[in-house]
């Protein structure tokens, strides 16, 4: 974070250096001389450079956050691909009956769903409380189906598969919806 706020400091005390430059050159020129206008419209494009490069600094600050949350849900749905994984292998031992493959399916699914998204700035936040829904679900399941918790953490499980699919829903929070990297 602090390289990204030395760089930002550098790059604004550049353009910023450009604007002087531009009115050094625009200073003790008569309005009649034919390169004011010139050295006018110099000073006016440092300007506008330094203003657009000022609108996106809220951006770059949040890059290296943006990465940390995109990083969390990432591992998140690898787990919950491996959880169901490992649950399509169960009733290879005959721990549990062939049915459950469908649970592994949605479960399979879900992970598949939620893996690579690439949020937008401002939304990567959602992402993180996604991912801890998902990692819930992915430690849940398993114990219901093993009927190591009551039959009603399945509201819970099915709650938190929702939670995880919702928060990150609308494809407008999603920079390119599914931006694998």
């Amino acid at each position: 974070m602090g390289d990204t706020r030395h760089g930002i400091a550098i790059e604004v005390a550049r353009l910023q250096g450009d604007i002087s430059a531009a009115l050094s050159r625009l200073e003790g020129l008569p309005d009649e001389d034919p390169r004011y206008e010139a050295a006018f419209t110099d000073v006016i494009a440092a300007s506008s450079t330094l203003l657009a490069y000022e609108t996106e600094i809220p951006a770059k600050l949040q890059e290296p956050h943006r990465k940390a949350s995109k990083k969390v849900m990432q591992w998140a749905s690898w787990a919950h691909l491996g959880g169901a994984g490992l649950l399509a292998l169960a009733p290879l031992t005959g721990w549990i009956s062939w049915w459950w493959l469908v649970v592994a399916a949605i479960q399979a699914a879900v992970g598949f769903l939620v893996t690579g998204l690439d949020p937008k700035t401002g939304d990567h936040y959602n992402l993180r409380f996604s991912a801890g829904a998902l990692t819930l679900v992915t430690i849940l399941i398993p114990l219901l189906i093993f009927n190591v918790l009551s039959g009603w953490f399945w509201i819970a499980a099915v709650i938190g598969w929702f939670v995880s699919c919702a928060v990150v829903g609308p494809a407008d929070n999603i920079a390119g919806s599914r931006g694998r990297t």
